[in-house]
């Protein structure tokens, strides 16, 4: 594990990261499961913005529980049903394109606070795909 040189004892995220992406299992599955991370930190952030609990969410949403749980845990990639639900009851915006790799750009860099929320996943059939949240 590769640690930061700031800080004794701390393990840098991103170079583990880095490191678990070199499995190519471990890739397949962080690019499948893009759209929901993007999703999830969107709404962990709408709700700590916003004072939510899971359950003061979910009855924005008309959703359990249990429901905003799933969303917020990542592992599961939302149905477009989702996200249009959350588009318009929370003022998210959700951006996913996809487009032959030779003309895809860059993603901004993701930040906890920004107002975009953004990943490029590049696929194993030359496309990359551009999620992001806002």
């Amino acid at each position: 594990m590769t640690e930061d040189p700031g800080t004794t004892g701390l393990i840098d995220a991103d170079a583990v990261l880095r490191e678990q992406l070199v499995d190519p299992l471990f890739r397949s599955e962080w690019q499948r499961l893009a759209l929901a991370r993007a999703v999830a930190l969107r709404l962990t952030l709408y709700r700590a913005d916003h004072g939510l609990t899971q359950t003061a969410l979910g009855r924005l949403l008309d959703m359990p529980q249990p429901a905003i749980a799933r969303l917020e845990s990542a592992d599961h990639v939302p149905s477009f049903p989702t996200l249009v639900r959350l588009s318009e009851t929370l003022g998210i915006a959700f951006s996913i394109d996809i487009r032959p790799r030779s003309r895809a750009a860059s993603a901004p860099t993701d930040d906890a606070r920004s107002a975009t929320i953004s990943e490029v996943v590049h696929t194993d059939r030359g496309a990359d795909i551009l999620v992001a949240a806002s």
